[in-house]
């Protein structure tokens, strides 16, 4: 509908450009396209990630069903294979500045805020293929889920229609926060505060997370993950505290509820990331060893 509106406005627009040449009149101002809104991206160059990104300040979700194949695809079509895919994805991790060069236009385009997710599956065959044989920390980046197989067999259980509009509800209601910009148009971050019990609860959080990291025997391939996980406790925290404000209709702010349900979680994945590094490194038998004294 609203590609059609302007396609009506551009046909008004040179009959008005007409008019005002004869008139001796400036043009009016023409319509500006619509953008189309996106949430997820699949089989993407950075180049065109960057695009869309430019136009979708929310973000969005690149999935990709073989994340092997997302790597493989960094620099593909860069001269001799050097790019700067893989330092893009190190910076959006982090919401960093990113300049994406764009040969059709001959200019950088920046993004200030570049907020895109990756989610994807791969065979743990091929897992050591996500780190590259670099130690740029692209694999610390990452959270696993790699549980132990289920013997498949016929089940008629699906998911239930109240359950999927719940999940409708939270989606809808999260995507229509208000967002604030700035004086160019770009987003402006809010800060959500801690409540005090919720600020407590992460301390002690954050301090036993540390303290797990400093124990005699504590594997070294470990430590990488383990403090992009510190990282990732807080983006947890900030997630449940604003799942559960438009849901309920409280507050924006962390509460003591929402570290306490992150740290379950983050628990969860520093135990699927044990059997990822596990498989990939091997498990030196010095760190076991000083761990068992």
């Amino acid at each position: 509908k609203a590609e059609d509106e302007y396609k009506r406005e551009a046909r008004e627009y040179e009959v008005d450009k007409r008019d005002a040449q004869r008139n001796g009149q400036a043009a009016p101002p023409p319509p500006q396209p619509p953008i189309m809104g996106r949430t997820v991206v699949e089989d993407t160059t950075v180049e065109a990630l960057a695009v869309v990104l430019n136009d979708t300040p929310r973000g969005v979700l690149a999935v990709r069903d073989e994340l092997a194949g997302w790597v493989r695809a960094m620099d593909q079509y860069k001269p001799g294979g050097k790019g700067a895919d893989r330092q893009f994805w190190l910076s959006a991790w982090s919401n960093g500045y990113v300049a994406v060069d764009r040969k059709s236009r001959g200019e950088p385009l920046i993004l200030t805020n570049p907020f895109v997710g990756v989610f994807g599956s791969i065979q743990p065959s091929v897992l050591g293929e996500l780190g590259g044989g670099r130690g740029d920390g692209l694999l610390d980046r990452l959270v696993f889920a790699y549980p132990d197989p289920v013997p498949s067999r016929w089940s008629d259980s699906e998911i239930s229609a109240g359950a999927r509009d719940a999940y409708k509800r939270i989606y809808d209601a999260l995507r229509e926060r208000h967002m604030p910009e700035d004086d160019h148009g770009d987003p402006e971050p809010v800060r959500v505060h801690l409540s005090p019990d919720g600020k407590a609860v992460i301390v002690d959080a954050i301090n036993a997370h540390r303290e797990e990291m400093e124990l005699a025997g504590f594997p070294a391939r470990l430590k990488g993950p383990w403090s992009k996980l510190e990282a990732y406790l807080a983006r947890l925290c900030l997630i449940l505290a604003m799942t559960r404000a438009v849901d309920t209709g409280e507050a924006e702010r962390v509460e003591g509820q929402d570290v306490l349900r992150a740290v379950v979680l983050v628990d969860y994945l520093k135990n699927h990331a044990r059997r990822v590094y596990a498989g990939l490194y091997g498990e030196d038998p010095t760190e076991r060893l000083a761990e068992d004294v």
